[in-house]
């Protein structure tokens, strides 16, 4: 951040504006004229300069990228995950008849999974720090970093389980078809999860 640099920019800059605003002695219009327009250009000037401290102070966008993790994508069967690649390591069963919903792994990576909706992929568990969520989030964060990663647009709410100490960091515009989740113990990211908003909200998995 470069507030107090830009201001010791601006500071001079409005002073030579109120300089060349008022000027000395006016001898003609010619000398009013250069004058008027020295103080334009040296106002505009610490316009950009104001312009440039808003903008170093603003928070970063987060890139609203809940659609895939690396080669995982939101809405890709397994079949597809395999001709990216990634060799699939197991899936476990619905749990009763009616359920849609399954889990799946990869191998080489014991602390991702995805959640199945049929034979499509609809959400994206993960609990290890070696992959990196939107905005760099990442497990073992601190949850002051991964709010500041997360570029303001995280609210935080009280874990089902284990608040008040707990917190969900949630990433949810209304209607948005796809979300995040993150989870902290009120100090560290313990795990986060992206895709389809009404799967990323079911606590328990498929339970």
């Amino acid at each position: 951040m470069r507030l107090t640099h830009s201001f010791a920019r601006l500071l001079p800059l409005l002073t030579l504006a109120g300089l060349a605003a008022c000027g000395g002695p006016k001898t003609d219009q010619s000398a009013e004229n250069k004058a008027a327009n020295a103080a334009e250009i040296v106002t505009n000037a610490a316009v950009n300069a104001v312009n440039e401290v808003v903008l170093d102070t603003a928070p970063a966008p987060v890139p609203q990228n809940f659609d895939s993790l690396g080669k995982i994508r939101i809405g890709a069967t397994l079949r597809e995950m395999e001709h990216e690649g990634l060799a699939v390591a197991g899936q476990d069963e619905p749990l009763d008849e009616e359920s849609t919903c399954t889990y799946a792994t990869f191998k080489d990576m014991p602390d991702l999974a995805v959640m199945m909706d049929g034979e499509r992929i609809a959400r994206i568990d993960v609990g290890d720090k070696r992959h990196e969520g939107p905005g760099g989030l990442r497990v073992g964060q601190s949850e002051a970093e991964a709010l500041k990663r997360l570029g303001g647009k995280a609210r935080v709410e009280l874990h089902p389980y284990t608040g008040p100490e707990g917190h969900y960091l949630v990433v949810h515009e209304d209607g948005a078809p796809r979300g995040l989740i993150a989870e902290t113990d009120g100090k560290q990211v313990q795990s986060w999860r992206i895709g389809q908003w009404e799967q990323v909200q079911w606590i328990e998995g498929c339970a």
